[in-house]
């Protein structure tokens, strides 16, 4: 049998309104629509101010804070063993695999040169050091894909000014 490595704790904006109506049960409670149309409004709203404002988006009541993070990425060596976490092109690994059969039993691996960004791989990043939550370390965040996809179309955009996040660890 195998085992169930993580818990779904998931919230939704259903869940949201449930609350909101729970909550403020009166004649003004706005439609569930028009929730949804705030909410999504918000959501882009703080997207927007993280990606292309380079600004640090601070919840206090959990004190989680969520920016974009660099990083340098290359292979190194460790006790002998090749170590590569330059992340991996999913689209060339494949048209690759489909061309050669001995590369795909292989696993061989299309990896992103970054030469764009000059190396740097970057990510949303949550830091809930200053968190007062009990058990923190459990907890996982998971940027949405509108919010991942924007940050790259973001970086790959040659219109703008080349990206570059601020904080580097």
């Amino acid at each position: 049998m195998e085992r169930i490595h993580k818990l779904k704790g998931d919230y939704g904006i259903g869940d949201y309104y449930k609350y909101y109506k729970k909550k403020y049960d009166h004649d003004d409670i706005i439609s569930r629509q028009t929730y949804n149309k705030i909410l999504t409004d918000f959501n882009a709203g703080i997207i927007d101010l993280v990606i292309e404002q380079h600004l640090i988006f601070y919840m206090p009541f959990l004190g989680l804070e969520i920016f974009i993070k660099k990083d340098k990425r290359k292979p190194r060596l460790v006790n002998g063993k090749l170590i590569n976490n330059i992340p991996i092109n999913w689209k060339k690994t494949n048209d690759l695999w489909n061309r050669d059969n001995e590369a795909k039993e292989k696993k061989i691996l299309v990896r992103h040169s970054n030469s764009h960004t000059s190396g740097y791989v970057f990510r949303i990043y949550c830091k809930k050091f200053k968190s007062r939550i009990r058990h923190k370390r459990l907890y996982k965040f998971k940027p949405s894909r509108k919010f991942q996809r924007t940050l790259s179309a973001r970086i790959l955009d040659p219109d703008k000014d080349n990206f570059d996040a601020f904080l580097l660890y």
